[in-house]
């Protein structure tokens, strides 16, 4: 395995850091020296902390839905179980002993002015979540597949905005799968 460059370095702190403090409270000068780098290491992979925010948000965006890929491959071809999986990790990550949120969610409520340039990971990563959950939807022939999904789409991001206000195991994130249950019997009744 190559050594890692002084940019993966602060990369990889960065990262670390953004997630567990917040993107804000972490400045250029706690990266470097957390990533025992000089300053213009930084600088030459990011023109700036935007770059590198953008960066950070591409990776846990690219991160999230390979791990998504993996647990649906686990169920081909049984579009509901596709969906009992996808629930069940969402509700497993959100309650789980020292889960941070959502780092999407977090990042919108860090930076609200929709011009700053990670708004386009975070857009990308929900508009994804609601189309696969569109898909999962039309796939199981709910009478309403979109307004299934959109259903579905408000049930995780309240399990991943709940995990930061009333608490990881024994907060309202745990029951997201029976509630996403429920909400999808309710959509195949006849």
């Amino acid at each position: 395995m190559p050594e890692k460059t002084a940019g993966d370095k602060v990369f990889e702190v960065a990262s670390e850091l953004f997630y567990s403090q917040s993107i804000r409270g972490v400045g250029v000068e706690t990266i470097v020296k957390e990533a025992g780098v000089a300053k213009i290491s930084l600088y030459r992979k990011f023109a700036s902390k935007d770059d590198l925010i953008v960066a950070y948000l591409e990776n846990r965006n690219i991160g999230y839905w390979h791990i998504v890929d993996e647990i649906l491959a686990e169920h081909k071809g049984d579009p509901r179980g596709q969906l009992r999986a996808l629930i069940a990790y969402v509700a497993d990550r959100a309650t789980t002993q020292g889960y941070r949120g959502c780092p999407f969610i977090n990042y919108a409520a860090e930076f609200p002015d929709k011009t700053h340039p990670g708004h386009r990971a975070v857009n990308a990563n929900k508009e994804e979540m609601r189309r696969r959950l569109a898909t999962l939807a039309s796939a199981i022939n709910a009478r309403r597949p979109s307004q299934l999904a959109d259903a579905l789409f408000l049930l995780v991001e309240g399990a991943y905005a709940s995990s930061q206000t009333s608490g990881g195991r024994n907060g309202p994130a745990k029951i997201l799968p029976q509630a996403a249950e429920d909400l999808i019997e309710s959509h195949l009744n006849r």
